[in-house]
């Protein structure tokens, strides 16, 4: 299973990153900390679970059994939030709240890069954002697949 790491589009050079200290068991609001980080290395590396119904897990390689987990609670769909909302944390093992569906976004004519969105398979219309501005960065959630929820899938392993 390859290895990946998740880039900000509007923020390059900003992945994701998982903290898992101590999460070995079920919580039910997630635990952890979910931010960002100017490097892809142990926190930043990922592998996607591919599940029955269709959609797609993020699982840390750092952290056993725990993957992304977002709560949507507050966004309404179709609309944007000023700063993001919602929670994203991690959680043990792979629930409803850990499932998403990765949309490829339309590229211009000779653009190369593969920009999707993730979206909440418990809470369709709402995308996983990253707002790189700050030192730690923000990982929440929005109501619309915009800049600061495009993303690019590298393999690094």
């Amino acid at each position: 299973m390859s290895l990946i790491a998740i880039q900000s589009v509007a923020f390059p050079g900003r992945f994701l990153r998982i903290d898992g200290t101590g999460i070995t068991g079920f919580v039910g609001t997630g635990a952890g900390t979910v931010n960002t980080q100017t490097f892809a290395s142990a926190w930043e590396t990922f592998t996607l679970q591919r599940n029955d119904d269709g959609t797609v897990s993020i699982k840390s390689t750092a952290f056993p059994n725990v993957y992304l987990r977002m709560d949507a609670t507050g966004v309404a769909q179709n609309t944007e939030v000023s700063g993001g909302g919602g929670v994203v944390n991690a959680q043990f093992q792979a629930n409803a709240g850990e499932k998403f569906r990765i949309h490829k976004k339309e590229t211009a004519p000779g653009q190369t890069k593969g920009v999707v969105g993730i979206e909440s398979a418990l809470s369709p219309g709402r995308f996983l954002r990253l707002d790189g501005r700050t030192t730690a960065g923000i990982v929440n959630v929005q109501g619309k697949f915009e800049s600061y929820e495009e993303f690019e899938i590298l393999v690094v392993g």
